[in-house]
């Protein structure tokens, strides 16, 4: 996503910087942690596909609020 960081408000900025940390521990955990059993790899399936949507969400989330402080910005000039 093309977003210039310093057009974003700082409550964007958190947001984001939370997406894209759960979406790296949640593709780490997918890539190297490999449980024994099947309930331990359903826990993981689990946390893993709700670290990746809640990355998806909240980075959509910057992005609707990114274009939305471009869009104030630039009727200001």
């Amino acid at each position: 996503m093309c977003i210039p960081n310093r057009r974003l408000d700082p409550r964007t900025r958190r947001l984001m910087v939370v997406g894209n940390i759960s979406l790296v521990i949640g593709l780490l955990l997918w890539m190297f942690v490999h449980p024994d059993g099947q309930v331990e790899r359903n826990w993981r399936d689990g946390v893993c596909g709700f670290l990746l949507g809640l990355s998806i969400a909240i980075n959509l989330i910057g992005l609707i609020f990114g274009k939305r402080c471009r869009a104030s910005a630039s009727g200001e000039l």
